[in-house]
């Protein structure tokens, strides 16, 4: 306990691996056109800075290891609580090695699959940079914030994550948003018949931003999924934009804070009108439409 709080096991989704295709040309598309800054290319990975992290995402080819999700954990006695946890659940976890650490820039890490194979890496101190946060692009971007993930067996993803110390704020239909700090939600999980990341959420300055960027999506001629668009349940503004590979790529404003109050969960109908407020559908993403 500090200050009559108990120490939370995990602090923020900091970083996404991913694989793509063509790593050239994904790499040109997250700098160039979504914003975020290129900051190194090594052993095979391309990062990307985002905010005061070292880099919040990495690009790699199909060939290398596969993509993952990092989650920030309070320290190495967090980590050990969190894999004795998931080990009773059944669950997959083991120490990372040195090189798995240097690779992920971070000092320690517990490398874990949750029930639908999707790899989450649970990591101590990642390294953060010196060096002001400067991208190619100035599309307002001011963090990363979170992310969308498929699960293909709700049931069990959501014990994973509650072993790992997420709690549910709302449902809308079985897509979960799940809490990790005073935000209404850093993580949502969205029932799918396939697993993997669905987006990366990177937070913006103002509602400005978000339909700055909409246009020049526009002019760029890069396809919008889905926004300008307004979540009812967490009251953030967003833009899913697609990138590589698939890939999603979001721009986001507003989210309610939900504080440390417990309270519970509220339940939304799995309607259109329950995941955008604003009339905005997204047609070819089903995760993220009402007709599944």
């Amino acid at each position: 306990m500090k200050n009559g709080h108990a120490t939370p096991l995990v602090t923020a989704v900091c970083y996404v691996r991913l694989a793509v295709s063509e790593l050239q040309a994904s790499a040109r598309f997250v700098s160039d056109i979504f914003g975020l800054q290129r900051v190194a290319e090594q052993d095979g990975e391309i990062a990307f800075r985002s905010d005061d992290r070292y880099r919040t995402v990495s690009l790699a080819s199909h060939s290398n290891e596969a993509a993952s999700v990092g989650i920030e954990v309070w320290d190495d006695k967090a980590l050990d609580t969190i894999a004795e946890r998931l080990t009773a659940l059944g669950f997959t976890a083991r120490r990372a090695e040195p090189v798995e650490c240097q690779r992920r820039h971070v000092q320690s890490a517990l490398l874990t699959e949750d029930a639908s194979k999707n790899r989450i890496d649970l990591v101590v101190r990642p390294t953060r940079s010196g060096r002001r946060y400067f991208p190619t692009r100035d599309a307002g971007i001011v963090q990363f914030h979170g992310i969308g993930l498929r699960t293909t067996d709700h049931v069990r993803d959501l014990a994973f994550w509650k072993a790992v110390g997420a709690e549910v704020s709302d449902w809308v239909g079985d897509i979960a948003y799940l809490r990790i700090d005073g935000m209404h939600h850093r993580i949502a999980l969205y029932p799918s018949k396939r697993n993997g990341l669905l987006y990366s959420a990177f937070e913006v300055e103002a509602l400005d931003q978000v339909m700055q960027n909409s246009y020049f999506m526009q002019e760029s001629q890069i396809k919008i999924v889905q926004g300008p668009g307004r979540e009812p349940a967490s009251r953030q503004t967003f833009l899913h934009v697609a990138g590589p590979d698939g890939l999603i790529f979001s721009y986001v404003n507003g989210m309610a804070e939900c504080g440390d109050t417990p309270r519970l969960a509220r339940q939304f109908p799995l309607t259109a009108t329950s995941l955008c407020d604003w009339g905005s559908e997204s047609k070819d993403v089903p995760e993220l439409s009402a007709h599944v």
